[in-house]
């Protein structure tokens, strides 16, 4: 008879198991679970070696996973690694300044000075710094404020390093817009490919080589302490899993470092970012044919490879020639790629269309129904005839309310200066009410009632994990509700239906459920208690519920 190394009992156990709904109490050994059940059957396991923790009725459910961040991206946001400024909660211009200015009074002038993503919601000034806001507090060091998306703000010394001038020209491929003012001379806010078009020639005055994401490089093992520190956050949030979307490869060399070490806080699927953006197309094909390396479902149960991840569009800024677009997806799918695609922000159908497109026709050369393809956010499916075709291709929809909570806000207050900078390509729509719906508007209940499979998680950094709300995607999802208000009225997911997409259905969409996502004996032993119960308390409470403890592994993690 197996003894339990740690027992918790005393607790209301959402099991997300429907053969056995509810329990009591959960025995771990090791690293799993070896009982679920009353607390009478449960206890039984117990010695004296065995720790028990009472839960006093507390919830405890499956511990939580994130289906889309940029983990590492997000820990080198964190002030104890030193990396970034970090402006994630930075709500005026005046704030940003402040913060940028520290980081250059601690370093040598003519380096860079870069930031973390800027807070998602509406800015107090309702408009975003440009380069003289900039230079007024770096007039001697290039900077390189992260707006969104691929979008950077950057100051007079950078724009410089970029030869970029009134003359240059916005770039077709990838489709960009480079700021100006009345005057016509650069703001310093480059939309899109303007901004890749920027970083290209950065990288090339560094002599380094291009990547999916970010721009900067960074020492290993400030990677690693970036790693750290944003997995802590994790735990404090009850997050025990998550898929880094788009790492390079020095990215991926720092995450198998960290697991080597025993400094991976959490389990993470990593989803290859190929700099395609900055390749042309016969580089691209080249690329995917000559690859040897591992591919998705290669790993353990800490680090997996989990797919290709492939920027479609953004606000409505095409990434690739549909052309490109085309032998790209057809050539990364006849290689076996699980592909993770950011199809839209909102914006139209017409991306929409066109991946649905490229994919039926991937889809007879090489069936792609069971291989885990994703549409990340879900942003602008909100087209009931695209429905039948994403579920007949076994597309998982990964949502991320926690996204559309701030960002709806900046959307409704910020609306014309978002037209005025062209975030967006064009503005159909020019109500901001219905502009904001069409751009963040997450349809949950159509989709889950269409059977198609829905997971949750965040986009972090693009939006910051708050230790002391951490539900709050969960709730958003839950009511509608964003910080303009109820988008998309009734149509919510059930409390039942969004605990499933943080944990069994984020389980599914990556062909783990059988080792984790919900509590049943013989999976891994990743656990979350909660401070009320969010399936029977009122639902205003959910989003002020936090975590009192998080067990990974069969180890509390974190205990509040």
């Amino acid at each position: 008879m197996i003894t339990a190394d740690l027992i918790l009992h005393n607790g209301r156990v959402a099991t997300v198991n429907r053969a056995q709904p509810e329990a009591e109490a959960v025995a771990i050994y090791g690293d799993t679970i070896v009982s679920v059940g009353s607390n009478a059957d449960v206890k039984s396991l117990g010695a004296s070696g065995t720790r028990s923790i009472d839960l006093r009725g507390r919830r405890l459910i499956p511990g939580l996973m994130d289906n889309h961040t940029h983990y590492l991206l997000a820990g080198l946001d964190a002030p104890e690694v030193g990396a970034k400024v970090n402006l994630a909660a930075a709500q005026s211009i005046a704030e940003i300044l402040r913060e940028i200015r520290h980081k250059v009074d601690v370093t040598s002038a003519g380096e860079w000075v870069a930031t973390s993503a800027m807070y998602r919601g509406a800015l107090a000034e309702g408009r975003f710094p440009d380069r003289h806001d900039l230079d007024s507090v770096a007039p001697d060091h290039p900077v390189y404020v992260f707006q969104s998306g691929k979008n950077v703000i950057v100051n007079s010394y950078a724009l410089r390093l970029a030869e970029i001038t009134r003359e240059t020209a916005d770039p077709a491929e990838p489709e960009g817009h480079i700021v100006r003012d009345a005057h016509g001379e650069p703001t310093g806010h480059l939309i899109a490919g303007a901004a890749d078009m920027a970083r290209s020639r950065w990288w090339r005055r560094l002599g380094q080589a291009p990547k999916k994401w970010d721009f900067l490089y960074f020492p290993r093992e400030q990677q690693i302490r970036a790693l750290e520190a944003q997995g802590r956050i994790y735990q404090a949030c009850g997050v025990v899993a998550t898929r880094d979307m788009g790492v390079s490869v020095d990215e991926v060399e720092a995450y198998v470092e960290a697991e080597q070490q025993g400094r991976l806080p959490v389990r993470v699927d990593l989803l290859l970012g190929m700099p395609s953006r900055y390749l042309p197309l016969e580089q691209v094909e080249q690329s995917l044919r000559l690859y040897f390396g591992p591919k998705q479902g290669i790993g353990s149960d800490r680090l997996r490879i989990g797919g290709l991840k492939i920027v479609v569009q953004n606000d409505g800024w095409w990434a690739y020639s549909p052309a490109k677009l085309r032998a790209y997806m057809l050539e990364a799918n006849r290689r076996g790629w699980t592909l993770a695609l950011h199809v839209s922000s909102g914006y139209g159908d017409d991306a929409i269309e066109l991946v649905l497109d490229i994919l039926e026709e991937a889809d007879r050369e090489r069936p792609i129904n069971g291989r885990g393809f994703s549409f990340e956010h879900g942003l602008g499916l909100q087209n009931p005839t695209h429905y039948t075709r994403v579920r007949e291709l076994g597309i998982t929809i990964a949502a991320d309310p926690l996204l559309g909570w701030f960002a709806a806000l900046r959307s409704l207050r910020m609306h014309d200066i978002l037209h005025s900078v062209r975030i967006a390509k064009t503005a159909p729509i020019a109500d901001p009410w219905e502009r904001t719906v069409r751009d963040w508007g997450l349809p949950l209940k159509d989709w889950l009632a269409a059977g198609l499979l829905v997971t949750g998680g965040t986009d972090n950094p693009a939006v910051v994990y708050d230790i002391e709300h951490p539900l709050l995607g969960m709730y958003s999802a839950i009511t509608g509700e964003t910080l303009a208000g109820v988008l998309m009225p009734g149509q919510g997911a059930t409390r039942e239906q969004a605990l499933k997409m943080w944990t069994l259905d984020n389980a599914r969409a990556t062909f783990q459920q059988r080792r984790r996502g919900s509590i049943e004996v013989g999976k891994l032993a990743d656990l979350t208690v909660l401070s009320d119960d969010i399936l029977t308390c009122p639902v205003e409470r959910i989003k002020d519920t936090t975590v009192v403890m998080t067990v990974l592994g069969g180890q509390v993690v974190y205990e509040r």
